[in-house]
C-alpha cells in the first residue's frame, strides 16, 4: 500500500520521505541523554595526566604541584627496591605499608598501601581536616576554643581534646560524610566510635596529604596553611618517622601515631604521615605498621623503610646493560 502511494509522488519527494526517518534515528543515537552541553576537555588536566609516572602503583589523582621532570624508576629498579623494602620488614618484624609521592616529578612508590591499619593517633589529622570542613559547612570559622584544642591535639597528640572534637564533627556519621568529601575509599570508623580504632590505609592517608598540600582537594588555601602550620610545630619528641627523609633546612610537617594493642599481645602500631619539602625534594609520605615488639624497634623499621624508598627515588641506581652478566 505504502509503495503504491509513494509511486504517485515525484522521485525527489520519495527519496526525502525515506531519508528523514534515517536521519532522525542517527541524531537520537549520537545525542547525549541530557540536554546539558558536554564539557570541554581541560588541557591542563590532560597534560597532568600524561605527565604521571607509569610506575604509579597507588591510584593518586593527577599531580597539580610542580612537575619539572626527574628520575623515575625502571621496572627492574622498582622490583629491586621492593625486595629491599620487604627485607627490611622481614628483618625488623611486623607489617608495614607505605605510599610515597615525589611532587617534583610525580613519581610514586607503594608497598602494601591498600592494607588496612588501625589509625591510633594518626587519625587526629583527619579529624582536624573534617572539623574545618564542618565549620565551613556551618558558615563559620573555628572558634578560639576549637583552635586551642586542635593545637593540643596535633602538636602534643592529646587524647582528651580529641574525644570532644570527634563529637564536634558529628561522631561516626560525620566522619563517614567527611571521608566521602575527602575521597577516601578504604577508611571506616570504629563501630563504637573509638577514633583510634578507625581503619584506614596508607593510600587514603596519601589522599589526605594531597588535600592538605596541593590545591586539588576541598580545603581552601588558608585552611591548608593552618593545618600545615600545626604539623610543622609538633613536639620534638614526636617528630620521628617521615622526618628521616629531611636534609638540613628542609621543612617537615607530620602527625604520628603509636600504641600497643592488647588484641595483638601488646605489640606496637607505629605510623607516620606527613611531608618533607626543601630545595632538593618535595615528598608526601604515609607509612603505617603494626606487630612490632616495642616502640623503639617499630620506629627503627618505619624510618629504615622511608629512608630506603626516598634514597632510591632521589638517586636511582643505574641498571646494568641488557645481557650483562651478574655483578660479583
Amino acid at each position: 500500500m505504502l509503495r503504491r502511494l509513494l509511486a504517485d509522488f515525484p522521485r525527489p519527494f520519495r527519496t526525502l520521505v525515506v531519508m528523514v526517518p534515517v536521519l532522525l534515528l542517527f541524531l537520537l543515537v549520537l545525542s547525549p541523554p541530557s540536554s546539558q552541553a558536554l564539557p570541554e576537555a581541560d588541557p591542563a588536566a590532560v597534560q597532568a595526566m600524561l605527565s604521571r609516572s607509569t610506575m604509579a602503583l597507588v591510584p593518586f589523582a593527577p599531580v597539580t604541584g610542580p612537575a619539572t621532570g626527574g628520575p623515575v624508576l625502571t621496572p627492574r629498579q622498582h622490583d629491586d627496591l621492593t625486595a629491599r623494602v620487604e627485607q627490611i620488614i622481614a628483618d625488623g618484624g611486623g607489617r608495614v605499608g607505605i605510599a610515597l609521592q615525589d611532587l617534583r616529578t610525580g613519581a610514586t612508590f607503594s608497598h602494601g598501601s591498600r592494607e588496612p591499619f588501625a589509625t591510633a593517633s594518626v587519625v587526629k589529622l583527619t579529624i582536624l581536616t573534617m572539623l574545618l570542613l564542618r565549620a565551613r559547612e556551618e558558615g563559620r570559622e573555628l572558634t578560639e576554643t576549637e583552635r586551642a584544642e586542635a593545637s593540643v591535639m596535633i602538636r602534643y597528640s592529646d587524647n582528651d581534646v580529641t574525644n570532644g572534637l570527634y563529637e564536634r564533627i558529628g561522631y561516626n556519621p560525620g566522619f563517614v560524610e567527611g571521608a566521602e568529601t575527602l575521597g577516601f575509599t578504604d577508611t571506616e570508623p570504629h563501630p563504637h566510635g573509638v577514633w583510634g580504632g578507625t581503619l584506614t590505609t596508607p593510600a587514603d592517608q596519601m589522599r589526605l596529604l594531597r588535600a592538605l598540600y596541593t590545591d586539588e582537594g576541598p580545603l581552601t588555601a588558608d585552611e591548608r596553611a593552618y593545618v600545615r602550620d600545626l604539623m610543622e610545630s609538633v613536639a620534638p619528641e614526636q617528630a620521628w618517622g617521615v622526618s628521616v627523609a629531611a636534609a638540613e633546612g628542609d621543612v617537615v610537617g607530620l602527625k604520628n601515631g603509636w600504641t600497643p594493642r592488647e588484641s595483638d599481645s601488646g605489640r606496637w602500631m607505629i605510623h607516620s604521615v606527613g611531608y618533607v619539602a626543601g630545595p632538593e625534594r618535595v615528598h608526601l609520605i604515609a607509612v603505617m605498621s603494626d606487630g612490632h615488639t616495642d616502640y623503639g624497634s617499630g620506629i627503627a623499621v618505619v624510618e629504615s623503610v622511608v629512608a630506603e624508598v626516598v634514597s632510591t627515588l632521589e638517586h636511582p641506581p643505574v641498571d646494568p646493560p641488557a645481557g650483562a652478566p651478574p655483578g660479583r
